[in-house]
């Protein structure tokens, strides 16, 4: 019996080290939010990039974040920023920046995370498609990376 324990703490364990191979903290210390905790932002990096800094969407967002150029633009302009979006860490800053407007905007954790991914004037079509799909799959990632990283 004592050896099956171990086996499976050993199984448990190699599992756990495979998953926080897929669910990385890379960029940990680079995420400031004012609303919004850190693994859930990592989560939606994973979500939008799966970690990869130079990707680029169909509709031209970009980088970990996934930053479309005109919001970048826009965000830097509206908080007199210098920000290149096509830079990791910048591109962390101008999606948290845009996050957080996005919650002052509504008040709604949920609601701010939709609206990043469909925009704040999507038609109600594209937000309960899209915009749920998208908080689904956000949410299945925080829960996984809260269960490997045991965050609050």
């Amino acid at each position: 019996m004592r050896g099956l324990l171990i086996c499976f703490n050993l199984i448990f364990l190699i599992m756990l080290f495979f998953l926080s191979q897929l669910y990385p903290v890379k960029y940990f210390d680079n995420i400031f939010s004012k609303y919004f905790d850190k693994l859930l932002i990592l989560s939606m990096i994973k979500v939008e990039s799966n970690f990869k800094q130079n990707a680029v969407s169909a509709v031209g967002a970009y980088g970990l974040m996934q930053v479309m150029p005109v919001t970048a633009d826009w965000l830097n302009e509206k908080y007199s920023l210098n920000y290149d979006y096509k830079k990791p860490e910048d591109n962390i800053k101008l999606g948290i920046i845009y996050l957080d407007y996005l919650y002052e905007l509504t008040g709604s954790i949920e609601e701010s995370i939709m609206f990043y991914n469909t925009g704040p004037n999507a038609s109600l079509e594209i937000k309960v498609k899209s915009g749920q799909r998208y908080i689904s799959k956000v949410k299945k990632t925080y829960f996984i990376y809260k269960f490997l990283y045991w965050s609050d």
